[in-house]
């Protein structure tokens, strides 16, 4: 069997009955641009699912569970995106600053701390989710600077047609 997928940069599989799959690729670049495209894009579903999971009501314990499951899903996001923020800072398309969200939480010690944020006491714990989901809509604002997110374009067009 021989199939082409231009997009991942694979040529197609070989698959006999004798040998395991074979994954043959012609341009490695665009084939890791696209895993990677897709490790954030599964990341980021990994969070709308646990936010959309979230029951209505929960015992103390069980919002502290909730908190830790969904900052580390953000801080698992985090951590796709960051070598690409890091290779953007490199190269001028972000500065130091552009890692600090409003409530100056530096991403990098989010994804760091796996989720967590530090206290003005030096401790380490589990915030809150709208601290957390401050940071996720950060992260998402510097996907988008890198110009991988979605773009919304104004349509300079004002004509109806009816």
């Amino acid at each position: 069997m021989n199939v082409s997928d231009e997009s991942a940069g694979q040529t197609g599989t070989d698959n006999n009955d004798d040998t395991p799959d074979v994954i043959r690729v012609d341009d490695p670049d665009n084939y890791a641009k696209t895993r990677k495209l897709k490790a954030l894009n599964d990341a980021k579903e990994h969070v709308r699912k646990l936010r959309n999971k979230r029951p209505p009501t929960a015992e103390s314990d069980m919002w502290k569970g909730i908190r830790a499951r969904t900052g580390e899903a953000v801080a698992t996001y985090g951590s796709e995106l960051l070598p690409l923020l890091e290779e953007a800072e490199a190269t001028g398309v972000i500065d130091e600053e552009d890692y600090y969200n409003r409530g100056d939480v530096d991403v990098r010690d989010f994804i760091i701390y796996d989720g967590r944020f530090e206290k003005s006491d030096g401790e380490i714990e589990y915030g809150g989710l709208t601290q957390v989901m401050a940071v996720y809509r950060h992260l998402l604002r510097l996907e988008r600077r890198l110009g991988l997110g979605l773009q919304l374009e104004l349509d300079e067009n004002t004509e109806w047609e009816i």
